[in-house]
């Protein structure tokens, strides 16, 4: 399968793209010709990084357990990468970016895995990194065959909130964090599609909220929040 660069002959990142490929997909916003190729897009990770730095300094001023150490620096690698990607729109670059969303729901997925009996919870990390490794092998292949690999974080998802309905069943703890969180990643998952769909699109705006996609940025970093006051909670931290 045969993507095209989006970037012109004579920008940054147009010899890179020639060589390693061009992203799958295109977002409204058009790719502007200089290193920050999308504006909104790239800037917007910003409040996944901002919601990273609190994440972390509430887990070591609260003395949280490894565990919940490791959500702070993975949501500040995926908001990183992310920025990377729109700021550079290459395969490459695109990869680091769902590594970074590999590892996120690799994570929700291992603290539901151990509250199931299923991980012990010293595997954590080394879990996460399978998952991420898997599934970016499964990522290339859907690549190449011209399959929407988008698809794979819509499968982690519905994965997180059955083992999530199923932990529940075994040990009852507050709900409400969670669904706010599938509230955030709903409401952000729409401005996406919306801009994917181009019903909502003007490819020449490039403020910090003007693109459906980068209020998908911007909404889902709350949903990084609440997720982390989800995992976070004292009856969670019982043995």
């Amino acid at each position: 399968m045969v993507y095209t660069n989006p970037h012109a002959p004579s920008c940054p990142w147009y010899p890179v793209t020639e060589k390693v490929g061009a992203p799958n997909i295109k977002w409204c916003e058009e790719t502007l010709c200089q290193w920050v190729s999308e504006p909104a897009n790239t800037w917007s990770n910003l409040g996944y990084m901002i919601v990273a730095l609190i994440i972390m300094y509430l887990a070591n001023k609260n003395n949280q357990n490894s565990k919940l150490k490791q959500f702070g620096p993975i949501i500040f690698f995926m908001g990183a990468m992310s920025f990377f990607y729109h700021q550079s729109n290459f395969y490459l670059s695109q990869i680091l970016d769902f590594v970074g969303m590999f590892f996120f729901v690799g994570w929700c997925k291992g603290m539901n895995l151990i509250r199931l009996k299923k991980l012990d919870e010293k595997n954590l990390l080394k879990f996460n990194l399978l998952v991420a490794t898997l599934l970016s092998t499964v990522l290339h292949f859907m690549y190449v065959s011209g399959i929407k690999f988008q698809i794979l974080i819509l499968i982690s998802g519905i994965f997180i909130v059955v083992t999530e309905i199923l932990a529940q069943r075994q040990k009852r703890v507050g709900f409400g964090w969670f669904l706010a969180t599938l509230g955030f990643l709903i409401v952000a998952f729409s401005f996406s599609l919306i801009d994917h769909k181009r019903i909502w699109c003007d490819p020449t705006q490039h403020g910090w909220l003007s693109q459906g996609h980068a209020i998908w940025h911007w909404v889902a970093a709350l949903g990084m929040f609440t997720i982390y006051k989800h995992y976070s909670q004292a009856k969670l931290q019982e043995k």
